[in-house]
């Protein structure tokens, strides 16, 4: 059983996305970096992460492509993605609170890097 803290920061992490600028990416980096020892805390950070970046990669590569008139077509994929990790966020959540591991879709491999 994980305490009342632990599962806050867990949650914390993962809607970081609320948070404006760059806080989504900083709140999760430094929620990993300050529960090193804290199994629990740390990878429900590390995965809020990888999927935050892979968020943010994506929407660069859709942005320059829509620049260039191209990406226009990826649009509506950005936005099923994004409407994906949404939900996937609010169900790491849930996991957390749960006292369960939670792992996003297609980041996987990412997350087992760091």
């Amino acid at each position: 059983m994980f305490s009342t803290e632990q599962k806050v920061l867990a949650v914390m992490a993962h809607i970081s996305y609320l948070l404006a600028g760059i806080g989504f990416i900083l709140v999760p980096l430094i929620l990993m970096l300050w529960k090193k020892e804290d199994d629990f805390v740390r990878e429900h950070a590390k995965q809020a992460l990888c999927m935050h970046l892979c968020i943010v990669i994506a929407s660069t590569v859709v942005g320059v492509l829509s620049f260039l008139l191209v990406g226009i077509l990826l649009i509506p994929l950005l936005l099923l993605i994004g409407l994906v990790w949404f939900f996937a966020s609010i169900y790491a959540c849930w996991k957390a609170v749960n006292d369960e591991y939670y792992s996003y879709p297609l980041v996987q491999w990412l997350a087992d890097r760091l």
